[in-house]
């Protein structure tokens, strides 16, 4: 039930109460000669239908999770308090009468919030409705709990605020659920910048190291592709890690190298968090796309062996990943300018990861080393 109805429940409830206790008194002080038949049970079917009124409202409170309450307007004594006052308020409704005095009550609200809630309380008095949230600690185990609290004024037949009512609803758990989703929000917003930044990056430095602009594009594709596969998988689960040996053999396969006959892969089971695992993914695009135009991959019997390894460095578990061309013929000649996959190699995984990379450029093929912490125990 919402709370406006909850709110109007209380006021037709309450007022049903007055009704009756007030036609009551009207039949016990009328003469005799005004007591007909008819007049009495009249009488006695208003008095039913105000106390069946009377027991819903009752009902109705007695059964809610909300504080429902009355309040006298000129004294604040409490008239009326539900039982939930003692899951919310962790008081017993017995001695909610330690409450009466509202500076009591505001006693329980942290310092913070303790002006606003008597304000809106004052201005119930004066009339308004008021709907506000704040801040208890629990009498029973000094939890801070949020409370949403929508308090109205309660009008005699002269339209003088006679008593203020109020439903108080615990919304700790929503609270506590809104601040998870700004944490999602903040940490997606945090990944989208990154990786437009990343994609920024690739298209800048692609852009740096091209010669024509068929160049630029086919290079450009094929780093987007690497970078989306990281973040594809991220998607999908992202406190799992990233399977180094999967990670291999996708971008190898991306290439159109064939396992087995044009790469191998050996080494333990491996998980890198995201960041190294975009950092990788590049990496090993690039050494397989330098393979393909320049290295073991432009020979029949070139061949690529990655192999990796888990050290204990100090109090650091390193992964050490060796990347092992062959089949040429010749000692493979050293690029005479700085491409994207140099600048990479020599400058961003050490950067980014704190790595150490080792190139090779010996007579039967390229050789890569990269040595990086996995951020392990």
């Amino acid at each position: 039930m919402t709370d406006g109805a909850g709110r109007e429940q209380v006021e037709r409830g309450w007022q049903g109460e007055r009704l009756n206790h007030d036609m009551a008194r009207d039949v016990r002080t009328s003469g005799p000669a005004s007591e007909s038949d008819e007049e009495l049970a009249r009488v006695a079917r208003m008095q039913e239908l105000l106390r069946e009124s009377e027991m819903r409202f009752v009902k109705f409170a007695e059964a809610s999770s909300d504080v429902l309450w009355v309040r006298d307007a000129e004294t604040l004594r409490w008239e009326y308090v539900s039982p939930a006052v003692e899951t919310v308020y962790g008081i017993r409704r017995e001695d909610a009468s330690s409450l009466n005095d509202l500076l009591q009550w505001a006693d329980l609200i942290v310092p913070e919030d303790r002006e606003h809630a008597l304000n809106c309380i004052a201005r119930a008095r004066e009339g308004e409705r008021v709907s506000f949230e704040y801040r208890i600690k629990s009498r029973q185990d000094g939890q801070i709990k949020w409370l949403r609290s929508n308090v109205f004024p309660m009008r005699n037949q002269e339209g003088r605020v006679q008593r203020i009512g109020g439903i108080g609803r615990d919304i700790t758990a929503l609270k506590s659920a809104l601040s998870h989703q700004q944490a999602l929000l903040a940490e997606l917003q945090h990944r989208v910048r990154n990786t437009l930044a990343v994609v920024r990056s690739i298209v800048r430095r692609t852009a740096d190291t091209s010669a024509t602009v068929e160049d630029f594009a086919s290079h450009l594709e094929g780093r987007i592709g690497a970078f989306s596969r990281v973040q594809v998988a991220a998607t999908r689960d992202p406190l799992a890690g990233f399977d180094l040996a999967e990670l291999i053999f996708e971008e190898l396969r991306a290439c159109a190298a064939r396992e087995g006959e044009q790469f191998t892969l050996k080494g333990p089971p491996a998980r890198l968090k995201a960041k190294a695992a975009q950092n990788i993914a590049l990496a090993i695009h690039e050494l397989a796309t330098n393979a393909i135009e320049h290295g073991a991959l432009t020979v029949a019997r070139g061949h690529i062996e990655v192999q990796w390894r888990k050290e204990q460095r100090e109090r650091e578990v390193w992964l050490v990943l060796d990347w092992k061309e062959s089949g040429m013929t010749g000692r493979p000649v050293e690029p005479t300018r700085e491409g994207f996959g140099s600048v990479l190699l020599r400058h961003t995984l050490g950067y980014d990861l704190g790595a150490e990379v080792a190139l090779a450029y010996e007579p039967s093929g390229f050789r890569c080393e990269i040595a990086f912490p996995l951020g392990e125990g």
